[in-house]
Order: C-alpha cells, then sequence, then structure tokens
C-alpha cells in the first residue's frame, strides 16, 4: 500500500508541475503578443496627424486686450502645424527663430525684439540648440509641440513657442 502511495504521489506532482509549467508558458505567450502589439501601435504624438493652426486663431477678437483662444489654449502641448514667415533678426539666434504671418526685419538695436509681433511664434530648433539658424526666405512650415504661457530663453521673452519636430 505504501508503493502505492508513493506512486499516486509522484503522479499527481508530475500533474502539478505540468499544469504549473503549462500555465506558465500561456501567461509568457499573452505577455510577449501583448507587448508585441503596444509596440506595433503608433505613437500619438509622433505619428498622429498635427492639428493645423493659423495666425488668425491665436487670440480671440477684442478691442481692448490680447486674450488666447479656446483654439489656441486647448492645443497647449499638442502637436500642431504652422505656416508663415521666418523673422529676419539683426543678429541670428541660436537654436531658435521666430515664426511670423508676414514678412518682419527685427532691428534690435535699442527696442531689442520689439518689432516682433504679439503673435510671434518662438520656434525652438532643440536638435540645433548651440548653431544660429539662418534666415529663410518666404513662406514655411513647421510642425512640433505647443507651449503657451510666457517664458524667457537666451534673454527672449516669447508667448507662444513650438518645439519643433525633428526632420
Amino acid at each position: 500500500m505504501h508503493k502505492e502511495d508513493c506512486f499516486l504521489k509522484a503522479m499527481i506532482v508530475s500533474a502539478i508541475r505540468k499544469s504549473i509549467t503549462s500555465f506558465v508558458f500561456v501567461l509568457f505567450l499573452v505577455l510577449t503578443i501583448v507587448g508585441q502589439q503596444r509596440s506595433d501601435a503608433p505613437e500619438k504624438t509622433k505619428t498622429a496627424e498635427p492639428t493645423t493652426l493659423a495666425f488668425n486663431e491665436f487670440f480671440d477678437p477684442s478691442a481692448r486686450d490680447l486674450k488666447p483662444s479656446s483654439k489656441l489654449m486647448g492645443l497647449q502641448n499638442k502637436r500642431v502645424r504652422l505656416t508663415g514667415f521666418m523673422a529676419q533678426m539683426e543678429d541670428e539666434l541660436e537654436g531658435s527663430f521666430f515664426l511670423v504671418s508676414r514678412p518682419v526685419f527685427c532691428d534690435e538695436e535699442g527696442g531689442g525684439n520689439a518689432d516682433i509681433p504679439p503673435e510671434a511664434v518662438m520656434v525652438i530648433v532643440s536638435f540645433r540648440a548651440h548653431e544660429k539658424i539662418p534666415f529663410v526666405q518666404g513662406l514655411i512650415e513647421v510642425t512640433g509641440i505647443l507651449e503657451v504661457g510666457n517664458k524667457e530663453e537666451q534673454g527672449r521673452v516669447s508667448s507662444i513657442r513650438l518645439i519643433m519636430d525633428r526632420p
């Protein structure tokens, strides 16, 4: 009888081991498939089509002050596309440039960048942070993450910024 008990226990232990091994294998397989699906899914911030934003959509119409529009504020930290002109600065900026709705030359002699219109967007080119960005004539299109709110960078204050996507 003792041999039968030992044999029965051995069979039970063997069955439990097989069950555990099968369970672990199935769990591993499921986790692998789920992980693969996540890595195959498009990354929303980079591959999602950007929202096109026009300069005339930045502020609510008002005779007294400039109030950011709900569209501008709603796109805060979202990927957007802007089309405009690069402001021609007396001194080229390092790692950034101003994008404006119309061609502008900024004489920085006495008033700093006072010639820059209030709807100007400071485009941050982080992948060229320590390089002067040469002036490009004509309309240009830029895409990146929109930031809204006063911020000083390199001695220049901006209210609207776009962190440009890598090419």
